[in-house]
């Protein structure tokens, strides 16, 4: 959960200063709720990715043309541990399957992992993926519409729901931002639940690919409780409570390997 409220206060920090230009330490502290200590290292983090940028009693974005996509800020955060898995899922993937692959930082890393394939279909709701995957000759693409949301890449909304909704896969491959035995899977959209949830319902086989910091975390928006998909691909063990509740509702635990 930490790591969740950490980005998701750090995302509220780039719109303040998307719509107000500039902001004091204290007004953050004030929109926020959180100390000045805690916002200032917000800052340095962000003023390291060169996003904001900082002076006396202030902030303000960083000069820079394009702000960091905060995807691409949390593709940093268990980086090697994401690359893993995505190696590891590509490997459940087979020729001649339909895949709906959800956007993400981790299902990036499956998409990654799955250039040189032959023959496989794939519908996605994320621009990057969508990019990465367009000049591969053996991957039939289809990107679904959308609104579109720059941070993330994602498409969400009407016009994407309807894509999603017409057509049935053999594998959906979605990421979380929480994987909690009480309350389940969470996201941190309630719009990106929605695409997700149809993508899990209109599957044959439903995979979730998460990195180790995800268990025990919590976001607000509810998916699925860990029972309704069939396997869960991540880097190392979780705690034995997972373990034993997941062998208890059927859901099966992979593990991926760093040395592939």
């Amino acid at each position: 959960m930490k790591h969740t409220h950490v980005f998701q206060r750090r995302e509220k920090i780039l719109q303040l200063l998307r719509q107000k230009g500039e902001l004091t330490i204290e007004q953050l502290e004030v929109h926020l709720g959180v100390s000045g200590w805690t916002i200032r290292r917000d800052l340095a983090a962000l003023e390291a990715l060169n996003q904001v940028r900082r002076h006396y009693g202030g902030v303000a974005l960083a000069s820079a043309a394009q702000p960091v996509p905060l995807l691409e800020i949390n593709a940093q955060k268990e980086a090697v541990a994401k690359a893993a898995i995505g190696r590891a899922t590509a490997h459940l993937i087979g020729s001649g399957q339909f895949v709906a692959l959800a956007a993400g930082a981790t299902t990036t890393q499956v998409a990654l992992a799955l250039r040189g394939r032959e023959d496989i279909a794939i519908m996605t709701n994320a621009l990057n993926i969508a990019q990465e995957l367009s000049r591969e000759p053996g991957i039939r693409l289809t990107c679904a519409g959308g609104e579109v949301h720059g941070d993330y890449y994602t498409l969400t909304g009407p016009v994407t729901e309807r894509a999603l909704s017409t057509h049935y896969y053999d594998l959906a491959v979605i990421g979380v931002s929480g994987v909690s035995i009480e309350r389940g899977f969470t996201v941190s959209s309630q719009a990106n639940a929605v695409s997700i949830d149809i993508m899990l319902r209109n599957a044959n086989r439903r995979i979730v690919v998460a990195d180790h910091s995800k268990f025990g975390a919590i976001s607000h928006a509810f998916l699925a409780h860990l029972a309704d998909v069939d396997v869960i691909v991540t880097d190392a063990p979780p705690p034995p409570e997972y373990r034993h509740h997941l062998e208890a509702v059927g859901t099966a635990l992979m593990i991926a390997s760093y040395a592939e």
